[in-house]
């Protein structure tokens, strides 16, 4: 499922040293630099190609596991990401992406962001602490948003075969950066998911990276961890995003 920018922030906070607790006008400040730079982020990225390797786990209580890598190509192309699945368990496939059963995520690219950071949404954030990540310090701010103003969307197929989602209420970590107030990483976990769906528990976690496409630096996904339970079964699923380049129209991807 898809659940349901690079703007420079119009303001810098930066954490004190002891990590002390920023006042509610630093506060304000910072979180007002970060729905800046969510809701205009997609129109500040190039067009371009990356690939996806993803590992799907599947397990349930007999303790039967099964495993499965894909490699996928994502092009980002006026804005819309679309998904090309070109290999699985490094042999070539023709099978859509979009067919595929078990657990399918999405939207690292700007809807992730924009979900929790859209005013329509009305999160409720709430500073936690100063940390520290991948060198860099960070402000960690937890939130919460209600089913009614969500876009988390979770689901699953009928028996059909067609893909049947609704919202759920969610809540989470956005660690921004203690310079720019940009996210460098978000985590969502469904709490108020529709009883029509028998998921027990949705988790998304997301960490960005500077990464260099056609000589400029941008923010981009680097990786993703997904997973929920249904019943009795447990799926997850661990993406690494590699090879960014420019969007070519016939470029295509080495999935070995």
């Amino acid at each position: 499922m898809r659940p349901l920018t690079i703007a420079a922030a119009g303001a810098i906070l930066c954490i004190p040293a002891s990590a002390q607790r920023p006042s509610a006008e630093e506060q304000q400040h910072a979180l007002g630099a970060a729905r800046d730079y969510a809701i205009h982020y997609t129109s500040k990225l190039p067009d371009f190609l990356c690939t996806e390797q993803m590992e799907r786990v599947s397990s349930t209580s007999a303790s039967n596991t099964h495993v499965d890598r894909l490699s996928i190509q994502l092009s980002f192309n006026g804005r819309k990401e679309q998904y090309k699945l070109v290999a699985m368990n490094g042999s070539p496939t023709k099978q859509s992406f979009a067919s595929l059963d078990g657990l399918i995520s999405g939207g690292e690219f700007g809807s992730q962001l924009i979900g929790i950071f859209d005013p329509v949404s009305a999160a409720d954030f709430q500073w936690k602490e100063g940390s520290t990540l991948r060198k860099r310090r960070v402000a960690v701010y937890t939130y919460r948003i209600q089913r009614a103003k969500s876009h988390y969307m979770v689901g699953g197929r009928n028996d059909d075969g067609k893909l049947a989602s609704g919202p759920a209420g969610y809540h989470g970590d956005v660690f921004l950066d203690g310079e720019t107030s940009r996210v460098l990483r978000l985590t969502a976990a469904a709490d108020d998911i529709p009883k029509e769906f028998d998921i027990l528990t949705s988790t998304v976690e997301v960490d960005y990276d500077f990464v260099p496409v056609a000589g400029k630096s941008y923010l981009l996904p680097s990786h993703s961890k997904s997973a929920m339970e249904h019943g009795f079964r447990k799926i997850s699923n661990t993406v690494t995003f590699t090879n960014y380049r420019k969007f070519e129209a016939d470029s295509t991807i080495d999935f070995k």
